[in-house]
Order: structure tokens, then C-alpha cells, then sequence
């Protein structure tokens, strides 16, 4: 059997005298979750590529334009962790500055910093590493959300549903117990 007309059986389609119209409504909110969820899939796909690559873009022009270079402290790092500082840029300019500074430093120490073109102290650039941590990292928590989301819509569907389907049920049965009694006990 085809598994498109299985999973369609399921699902509630199909013929089976004992699956009542309620059921085959159950069946069409389930159905419709599953495509949701499939598009959901795709969507996250496609924003990943488009966000990885846009990211990749921004770590590229980071590393093309950021550069190494070497500052001496004018003075003792302070216990927020930064310094005065001087450094030279690839173009022979001379900029004094505060940086940051890992630890407690002397005046004298010298410091690797990443510049801009304007000499200005920069972070630095972002890599590989960073893009996919990052893409892998969006994409989990918004499949999280999406899928929680998801989740909750059809509860809230299949509330009402699963309501009516009891109230069918105990009418059903209403009518069933006396015959089912007399045969017992007949």
C-alpha cells in the first residue's frame, strides 16, 4: 500500500464505518499540523542558509578590514580592566586610547589589539566557528518556539474536538448500556 494512502487512513480518510465525521475533523487538524510542521522545517532551512550567509558576508568584511596590532601601556591597567594606551597602525599612525586589558597590567606591557582602517580599537573579527554557532543556535531556539507554538494550536484545536467526541460517546453508549445489560443478564 501506498504510504501517502496509509498515512491518509490514519489520518482518517479513507472507508471504515466505525470512524465518525468528528474523527475524520481530528484527522484533518492532525494533517494540518504535520504540513505545518514540514513548512516550518523548510522555512528554517531556508532562513539558515540566508542568515549563515549573511553572516559569513559580516566575518569576511570584518577580516578583510580589521588588523593585528601591538599596543604599549601608557599606565597601570585600573580594576575595570582597562589602560591607557598607545599603537601604530599598518599606515605608520600613531593613536593613544584606553583598551581593555585581561588582567591587571604595569605601564610598559604590550597588548595584541585588532584595529580598524581608521586606527580606532575594534573586537575581533568573527570566524567560521562563530557563524555556524551561531546560525546552529537561532535555528534551535526557533524551531523550539515554532514547534512549542505549534504544539499549543493543536491542543487548543483538539480541545473542543476531544469535548464533542466524549459527549458523542456517552450519548453512544446512553443507548448501548441498556441492550448490553439485558444480554448480560438475559
Amino acid at each position: 500500500m501506498n504510504p501517502v494512502w496509509r498515512l491518509a487512513r490514519r489520518l482518517g480518510f479513507g472507508r471504515n464505518s466505525l470512524r465518525r465525521p468528528l474523527d475524520r475533523v481530528d484527522g484533518v487538524v492532525v494533517g494540518l499540523a504535520v504540513l505545518l510542521g514540514a513548512a516550518i522545517v523548510v522555512a528554517g532551512v531556508v532562513f539558515g542558509l540566508q542568515l549563515g550567509g549573511y553572516e559569513a558576508g559580516v566575518a569576511a568584511q570584518q577580516q578583510a578590514t580589521r588588523t593585528t596590532t601591538t599596543a604599549v601601556l601608557l599606565g597601570d591597567s585600573d580594576a575595570s580592566q582597562t589602560a591607557l594606551a598607545r599603537w601604530t597602525t599598518a599606515d605608520g599612525a600613531v593613536h593613544t586610547g584606553s583598551i581593555d586589558v585581561v588582567a591587571e597590567q604595569r605601564a610598559g606591557t604590550t597588548v595584541q589589539i585588532w584595529t580598524d582602517p581608521t586606527g580606532a580599537v575594534v573586537s575581533r573579527p568573527i570566524g567560521l566557528l562563530e557563524v555556524v554557532l551561531l546560525v546552529v543556535v537561532t535555528l534551535a531556539a526557533g524551531y523550539s518556539v515554532a514547534f512549542i507554538l505549534l504544539r499549543g494550536l493543536v491542543f487548543l484545536a483538539r480541545l473542543p474536538i476531544e469535548r464533542w467526541s466524549a459527549r458523542a460517546w456517552d450519548r453512544d453508549w446512553a443507548r448501548t448500556a441498556p441492550r448490553w445489560k439485558q444480554r448480560r443478564h438475559g
